[in-house]
């Protein structure tokens, strides 16, 4: 080629995708798979509020409405996307707008109050656009980062910087975590639940806090905390309702098998932990998460045969998946805590005369229950358990499922109380020891 034709295919923007600039490629791969999310939050009164109208007056809407804004990332080309959990904390409603201005209501599926993600899904006629990932050991102290978000409502904006440090401790007051990464890529107030991503268009972390005296300090979480929950999230069991019994991670670059259920279709079938999964069904897997997505859409009394390498030898293991049984939120209530309980609607609000709040009432505490003894009563409303709002009896039966004897939950309540000629309303919280 002579240097004439060169200065040609520079004019008219003629060069190979390679001498474009990586920032922008890693943009235009990402951008299809990031989303704005906004939520409303309701409760709804069966009874006049005489404060309700000085909120009219002073702001322009009832004090029990409200809209938040924030950002999410698609992670499964069926629809599941990640955010913050303090993005769609107490939400009644979930609405998620795509880069081409569609409007989609999401569902909220699971969440981690103290991890601060949740998992949403949105369903479309056509696969959605998603995030890879990046691996464990992304990403390097320096490297560049890329934020996108929806900062105070400006949809989509993209801010560029690099890793300013890793494994810091959060929150500072009450540090929960030590793998924070640093980041000088602005971040503003709506980028929460979006993505941090590398130069190859990669999730190295979810955008979650930015430092509020100082610039160019924001904070994300790191992906590969992000893939753990995203692993247990997107099991088999808690999604399909279809028993594996394998737990799998991924360590020095290699699909690993984690741990084993007794008795599970696995176990019985010989994986073992630390087993190196090199594939099911013919098919390869670059990680924890795909291998999950293949998962959750095989059925009960199918055969997987898992490739597994073990002491340096190959072999194939098949693993025939079994049906679990339908969780009962009602049924889990009352074997762990004593409580008999039955949702609030608003024909029992109004005999009630309680507000219509989003929850199950107490119908029945049974004697020397870890619900009796810390004075839970008929009546009360519980409203949240284990920090999560109550939004389907299957959500809440997948949290209960999980608890262990033992184990502390702590459930949210709203009482109304008749006291002479008013009724006394408030709020409290308790805290119960599963039997």
């Amino acid at each position: 080629m002579k240097i004439r034709d060169t200065i040609l295919l520079v004019m008219f923007g003629a060069l190979p995708v390679f001498a474009q600039d990586p920032v922008v490629l890693a943009i235009q791969k990402a951008l299809p798979a990031v989303v704005n999310i906004s939520t409303e939050q309701l409760v709804q009164r069966t009874t006049r509020d005489p404060f309700d109208e000085l909120f009219r007056q002073f702001f322009g809407t009832p004090r029990d409405g409200g809209q938040s804004l924030g950002s999410g990332v698609i992670v499964d080309t069926d629809g599941w996307l990640i955010t913050n959990y303090h993005v769609i904390r107490r939400a009644s409603r979930i609405t998620v707008t795509l880069t081409d201005g569609t409007q989609l209501e999401a569902k909220f599926v699971s969440g981690d109050e103290r991890n601060d993600l949740a998992l949403l899904k949105i369903d479309r006629a056509t696969p959605c656009a998603v995030v890879e990932l990046a691996s464990d050991s992304e990403p390097l102290l320096g490297e560049t980062v890329i934020a996108i978000g929806n900062p105070f409502g400006f949809d989509h904006t993209v801010t560029k910087g690099i890793i300013s440090a890793k494994n810091r401790k959060w929150p500072p007051e009450d540090p929960k975590f030590d793998d924070i990464l640093q980041t000088d890529a602005a971040i503003n107030p709506g980028n929460s639940g979006g993505p941090l991503i590398n130069t190859r268009g990669e999730l190295v972390g979810i955008n979650t806090a930015i430092l509020s005296k100082a610039e160019g300090i924001g904070f994300a979480i790191p992906a590969k905390r992000v893939g753990n929950l995203l692993g247990a999230w997107l099991s088999p069991e808690k999604r399909a309702r279809v028993w594996l019994g394998l737990r799998f991670a991924r360590e020095a670059g290699k699909l690993i098998v984690a741990s084993v259920q007794p008795d599970s279709p696995a176990g019985r079938a010989g994986l073992q932990p630390h087993d190196v999964i090199t594939g099911a069904d013919d098919q390869s897997f670059a990680g924890v998460l795909p291998l999950q997505r293949y998962l959750l859409h095989r059925k009960a009394g199918e055969v997987v045969k898992f490739a597994v390498e073990r002491d340096g030898k190959q072999q194939v293991m098949p693993v025939k998946l079994t049906a679990l049984p339908k969780l009962s939120a009602p049924d889990l209530l009352l074997q762990k805590f004593g409580l008999s309980v039955q949702p609030v609607t608003r024909e029992l609000a109004g005999a009630l005369g309680i507000a219509l709040v989003r929850g199950l009432l107490i119908a029945d505490v049974q004697k020397d229950s870890p619900a009796q003894e810390v004075g839970l009563r008929r009546g009360f409303v519980i409203t949240q358990v284990g920090g999560e709002e109550l939004e389907s009896y299957d959500r809440l039966a997948e949290q209960l499922a999980d608890t262990k004897p033992g184990d502390l939950v702590s459930m949210g309540l709203f009482i109304s109380e008749r006291r002479g000629g008013f009724t006394l309303q408030q709020t409290a919280s308790v805290t119960l020891k599963a039997r």
